[in-house]
């Protein structure tokens, strides 16, 4: 059999399928169109809206090799032969053109003939229903028949969802031969054990499943082939596992030279690390971001998971960053967006790994504390709501937690840990209740307007004679309203924006022979339907009348500035920060505006500066802004930003500011760039892992902050009576000046309360174990660790106590001298604080605690005296 590489596979199997008039495509993103998938889980995901009939093909035959992401079976990754997150599928697709005879002919044509693989080793399974399908595998592709294995529908048939498209299945097995089997005479493809391997699968979609389950045949049948690269891999390679591939093994052998730790010594570790590594840099490619939830939470999941098991190696720091390098150096020719996202790969990872440390170092030492204490007391299981504790105060993830308890071969009360769960939900739920009270028993606005619509044409003026055709209290359909009361209407024509999009609504009049009511929001419930919510200000406001709707300017125009300026600095951050930028979501407001975008690290004051500076000069330059309509295909055709998980009607409106910058959009612009005057950034911050936001302002609003920033600049010069040009420098002079006092101050002070201290220490009764003091001042807890420090050497045995007061809270240190082994001052302090509140842990002779309550410190310090001397028989000075 002929040794093929990986890369050898990959370009054998798309030249094959190209001389028999298949096109190929690229690898579509881990990140689906399709918003039922979190991620891409197969080859056939791209072409879903083809086999639902939602979307006609481009080609009637298609080839690709197929990036995926799956991590249902997350927990048997490292520990099998041949299970991953991370994978390449390789798939030939029909769309009404060729069907079983041709995909089951070539399938064995490219096994036998390209890769060289033994015929003899090579068998097959049908549907059991599937006659066709068993006599083109005997009569024309030649198999005899005790080759060929009928199955059920559980092994061989394909379905979409319950109803719709579906159908048969054939798979190829290869036999790794009776002494990876199970033994048994009668092991047949099927079997659970590892002899007979499935080497490709294909689909033959001919059914359209009826909700009664009967299944019709569809007129243009379909075929959706999958074979892995990584099983393909090992059986052309000839090796037991898919890890010992050219695809893994370079991963696991830089990954001992990182560890200094043996492959064979701990395969598992190596083996889920080399496939995390994969999957991680993959999904950064494609602009997934470590988050709390959906996608995100994937990517965190893996990194964290990876680097746990990288402890295992003895890898204390992180280190996955240095393996996504090597991903990059070993795939990045056959997937380029590896390497143009190399730097952005490496930090993302990095910084998560950092993050991870820092919880893990209060997390991971609570839950030892937790296992130590289940094996004192002779238990294996942990209380739920310890766990719960764990998860919602300490941020540590629950299935990371799950999986050390099981290693550890610990258990937890689930039922418990539902409980506090629950609670919390609850919480949650009153408080939304709490925010949506003042709405209550009011109607939705589309049933109260159900049956009525309006036109909107506020994009071309500010102005319109218009019908009320609906009048409502926010309760029911009125007939009219009088001066003072808050009603809702709908017009047939509004030149009113509703909010949507992150822009916010117009404002304004509605002015009819009878009344005025002024337009104080707008809400667009549907795409042809805007609700109106305003104060009726004069007169009566009555159903039917005619009027004119007058749209306030000022406050358009504010909008129209930063709506245009937040496309621009959509642009600028993609140029300054790197095309993975993507916006997480805006709001355009008439004074200010507010733009959330995935990014891995604070911007540095260069990059805010250019940012800034890059959308000034778009200003400067006077670019024309155009709308043009286009279907959402041909728009994402050529390169216009649509936003993901935005719903875009037919056709899509895209706004372009000259050729700087193209996207889909809804809101309201300027006609050319100059009218926005300028643009100031005026924050820049994180809103959530992997989110930052910017704060900025445009207009005459931005002319207003430079104003105010000069008459400050101004006033600090007129005060220090210095020249501009000198004013940096004697500020730094002033400061460090200042700081220079600070310490001459902290230094003294802590002499003096050193000098007390250790005066009242030598006035300590005579058998006493604790000494204790409580500051008012609300001392740093830094300062009084060192005090603590010193006045141990002055204390032959007991404990310090030192507190200081915040309101009626006090927290502090606790530290022991010369106490026994059994003596833990950290799980004092979390015993106690049971009793009569607050918390605190730490080491057996160093602890810090908190939220004591001040009128029960006493009480504190009495528990502290008894629980010493409880531990002092038998312990030496």
């Amino acid at each position: 059999m002929t040794v093929y590489s990986s890369r050898d596979i990959r370009n054998l199997f798309l030249a094959f399928f190209r001389n028999r008039g298949h096109e190929v495509l690229p690898s579509a993103s881990l990140v689906p169109q399709d918003p039922t998938l979190l991620l891409t889980i197969a080859g056939m995901v791209p072409f879903k809206p083809i086999f639902l009939g939602q979307v006609k093909p481009s080609f009637r035959r298609v080839c690709t090799v197929q990036k995926c992401v799956r991590v249902s079976d997350l927990e048997k990754v490292g520990y099998t032969p041949r299970h991953h997150t991370f994978f390449e599928m390789l798939g030939n697709f029909s769309f009404g053109d060729y069907f079983k005879k041709e995909a089951c002919q070539w399938a064995w044509e490219f096994l036998t003939e390209e890769l060289r693989l033994p015929v003899e080793r090579l068998s097959v399974s049908v549907h059991e229903k599937d006659e066709e399908a068993f006599r083109i595998w005997r009569d024309v592709v030649g198999l005899p028949e005790e080759k060929i294995v009928y199955l059920g529908d559980e092994d061989n048939f394909w379905a979409s969802g319950p109803v719709g498209p579906c159908g048969y299945c054939s798979e190829i097995y290869y036999d790794t031969g009776k002494e990876r089997g199970c033994g048994r005479e009668d092991c047949r493809p099927g079997c659970d054990c590892d002899r007979f391997l499935e080497v490709w699968n294909l689909v033959f979609m001919e059914f359209d499943r009826q909700s009664d389950g009967t299944l019709r045949e569809l007129p243009s049948k379909n075929i959706d082939t999958g074979m892995g690269l990584e099983r393909v891999s090992a059986v052309v390679q000839n090796v037991e596992s898919n890890f010992e591939t050219d695809l893994f093994l370079p991963l696991i052998r830089s990954l001992e030279g990182l560890s200094g730790v043996p492959y064979e010594k701990e395969k598992p570790a190596f083996r889920l690390i080399a496939d995390h590594s994969r999957a991680v840099a993959f999904l950064i490619a494609d602009g997934v971001y470590p988050a709390n939830e959906g996608r995100g939470y994937v990517l965190r999941r893996l990194i964290r998971r990876a680097h746990r098991f990288g402890k295992k190696l003895g890898l204390a720091k992180p280190f996955l960053y240095e393996l996504a390098f090597r991903v990059v150096e070993l795939m990045g020719d056959v997937y380029p967006e590896l390497r143009r996202n190399e730097t952005t790969i490496a930090q993302v990872v990095f910084q998560e790994e950092k993050r991870f440390e820092d919880t893990l170092a209060l997390g991971f030492a609570r839950l030892e504390e937790l296992l130590e204490e289940a094996r004192t007391k002779n238990t294996r299981t942990i209380p739920g709501r310890e766990i719960f504790k764990l998860y919602d105060t300490y941020g540590l993830p629950l299935d990371f937690t799950q999986e050390v308890l099981r290693e550890e071969g610990f258990s937890f009360s689930q039922e418990e840990f539902e409980e506090e769960m629950e609670r919390q939900r609850a919480r949650a739920r009153k408080a939304q209740e709490e925010k949506l009270s003042g709405l209550k028993g009011q109607k939705k606005e589309e049933e109260l307007f159900s049956g009525f619509c309006s036109t909107f044409v506020g994009y071309d003026r500010l102005s319109a004679e218009s019908v009320l055709l609906a009048l409502s209290d926010g309760n029911e359909l009125i007939p009219e309203a009088s001066q003072g009361e808050e009603v809702l209407f709908v017009l047939d024509v509004t030149p009113f924006y509703a909010e949507k999009g992150g822009q916010e609504w117009d404002t304004g009049w509605f002015v009819t022979p009878s009344g005025t009511v002024e337009v104080l929001q707008v809400s667009g419930p549907s795409a042809t339907l805007s609700v109106h919510r305003g104060i009726v200000r004069e007169g009566k406001l009555r159903a039917g009348e005619r009027g004119k709707a007058l749209v306030n300017e000022k406050r358009r125009r504010g909008l129209e500035i930063h709506h245009t300026v937040t496309h621009l600095l959509h642009r600028a951050l993609r140029e300054v920060l790197g095309e993975q930028v993507k916006q997480a979501g805006s709001f355009v407001g008439e004074e200010s505006l507010r733009f959330d975008f995935t990014h891995f690290a604070p911007l540095s004051d260069e990059e805010l500066e250019a940012v800034e500076r890059r959308v000034n000069e778009k200003i400067a330059e006077d670019l024309p802004v155009y709308v043009s309509f286009s279907s959402l295909e041909e728009a994402q055709k050529y390169g216009v930003v649509a936003l993901f998980g935005e719903k875009y009607e037919f056709p899509v409106r895209i706004v372009r500011v000259g050729d700087y910058t193209a996207e889909l959009c809804g809101g309201t612009h300027l006609r050319r760039t100059s009218e926005a005057l300028a643009f100031v950034i005026l924050s820049e911050s994180s809103i959530g892992a992997g989110i930052r936001r910017i704060e900025a302002v445009a207009g005459w609003r931005a002319l207003e902050v430079l104003r105010a920033s000069r008459k400050v600049l101004q006033e600090v010069r007129e005060l220090l009576n210095v020249e501009e040009a000198h004013l940096l420098r004697t500020l730094e002079e002033l400061l460090e000046a200042n700081r220079n006092l600070r310490k001459l101050l902290a230094r003294e002070r802590k002499e003096r309360i050193l000098r007390e201290l250790q005066e009242r220490l030598e006035e300590m009764p005579q058998g006493s174990l604790v000494f204790a003091y409580l500051f008012e001042d609300g001392l740093d807890l830094e300062l009084l660790r060192e005090v603590a420090d010193v006045l141990r050497g002055a204390l032959s045995r007991g404990a310090i106590a030192l507190g200081t007061a915040e309101g009626e809270k006090v927290r502090g240190i606790l530290a022991g001298v010369g106490l026994g082994g059994g003596t833990n001052l950290g799980a004092f302090l979390r015993e106690v604080s049971r009793t009569i509140g607050g918390g605190g842990g730490g080491k057996p002779h160093f602890a810090q605690f908190g939220g004591i309550p001040k009128s029960r410190w006493g009480e504190f310090l009495k528990y502290l005296e008894e629980f010493l001397k409880a531990h002092e028989t038998g312990h030496g000075p």
